[in-house]
């Protein structure tokens, strides 16, 4: 397996486990109380939206051709480390 091949699936389980995440923040938000509710689908939105363009990014990523795929991935880490920091912040006390 090439390194390129290896750093894509290891990717692909990191979006994986991060969408489960987010899910599983939406069934937190559920069973909090009602004027905390709406503070929380904000920040759950914007994850999803985050998430999306990450996936985006992703696909892009994957069908990079071997000259362009270097660009493709700093583009792809750039929305990934946003991403994970966003989540960091929503699921910090």
């Amino acid at each position: 397996m090439s390194l390129r091949e290896t750093y894509e699936k290891k990717m692909q389980a990191q979006l994986g486990e991060l969408k489960a995440e987010i899910a599983e923040l939406r069934k937190k938000a559920d069973q909090t109380e009602t004027n905390l509710q709406l503070e929380y689908y904000t920040l759950i939105d914007e994850l999803h939206l985050n998430l999306e363009t990450a996936n985006l990014k992703f696909q892009l990523l994957k069908d990079a051709s071997d000259e362009k795929w270097d660009e493709f991935k700093s583009e792809f880490e750039l929305v990934w480390d946003s991403l994970r920091e966003l989540v960091k912040s929503v699921t910090s006390p």
